[in-house]
C-alpha cells in the first residue's frame, strides 16, 4: 500500500470514527428522551413513532459504519473472481444485509431455503468463500459473516439467476 493510499485510508477511518461517535451520542440522547415516560406521554404518537424510527436509523448507520471500518482496515485477500455459485452466495449476502434493517448477515437456514441446499452444502460453500478471502466468519457470533471484498465487485443480479 502506498503512503498516499495509507493516508487516505487513515483519514477515512478517522472520519468514520468521528461520525460513529456523533451518531452514538445522538442515539444515547434520543434513547434518553424515549425512556422519559413524561415526555413520551405528553407527545403525540406520531412524534414518538418518528423518534423511534430515527433511533433505529441512527443505530443502523452506526452498525454500517462499524462494518465499513472493519472491512477498510483489513485488506482483501481475494484470489481470482468468484465462481457463478460463489457469486450468487456473495450477492445473496450483500442483498440480505442491505435489505435487513439491522444490517445483519443471513442465517444458515436463510441460505438453505433460498438456494434449496442442505446444511452441510451451505457450510461447505461458506468455508470455500472464507478460504478464498471473499468473506470472514466471526466465531461464536450468530450471523457472524462479513463481506471482505468491495461489494461493488460482486456481480449484479447473481441471486436471481439461481
Amino acid at each position: 500500500m502506498t503512503a498516499d493510499r495509507r493516508k487516505e485510508n487513515n483519514d477515512l477511518c478517522a472520519a468514520n470514527a468521528e461520525a460513529r461517535k456523533l451518531l452514538t451520542e445522538a442515539s444515547a440522547r434520543l434513547s434518553a428522551i424515549l425512556d422519559d415516560k413524561a415526555i413520551v406521554k405528553g407527545s403525540p404518537i406520531e412524534a414518538t413513532t418518528a423518534m423511534e424510527l430515527a433511533l433505529e436509523a441512527i443505530d443502523a448507520a452506526v452498525a454500517k459504519l462499524k462494518a465499513a471500518t472493519t472491512t477498510a482496515k483489513r485488506p482483501a485477500v481475494v484470489s481470482g473472481s468468484p465462481t457463478r455459485q460463489q457469486g450468487q452466495f456473495l450477492a445473496f449476502i450483500r442483498e440480505y444485509m442491505l435489505r435487513n434493517h439491522a444490517g445483519v448477515a443471513p442465517t444458515h437456514a436463510n441460505f438453505q431455503r433460498f438456494f434449496n441446499l442442505t446444511a452441510p452444502s451451505v457450510n461447505s460453500m461458506l468455508i470455500r468463500l472464507e478460504r478464498r478471502g471473499f468473506i470472514r466468519r466471526i466465531p461464536h457470533q450468530a450471523r457472524g459473516i462479513e463481506l471482505t471484498v468491495n461489494p461493488d465487485w460482486i456481480p449484479p443480479g447473481c441471486v436471481s439467476g439461481k
